[in-house]
């Protein structure tokens, strides 16, 4: 899976931490630059596609796209 956090959107708000079935995103210190601070993502070979965190980001600064083979 190709998982991306757009930072010029992302507000920090943690939904996508809580929701995750696979904990895929975690804490972190890493701040955009409008002072936001943005989760990590630490295992995205776990993802299993159901893209609830695609859904409940109220910014819609997450993006969730299966990967072609052979890339």
């Amino acid at each position: 899976m190709k998982i991306n956090i757009d930072e010029n959107l992302c507000k920090g708000c943690g939904f996508c931490i809580e929701i995750c079935p696979k904990h895929i995103f975690k804490e972190s210190n890493n701040v955009n630059k409008k002072g936001y601070t943005q989760p990590n993502i630490v295992d995205p070979d776990s993802c299993i596609f159901c893209k609830q965190c695609e859904l409940i980001c109220p910014e819609m600064a997450i993006s969730v796209k299966k990967e072609e083979e052979g890339k």
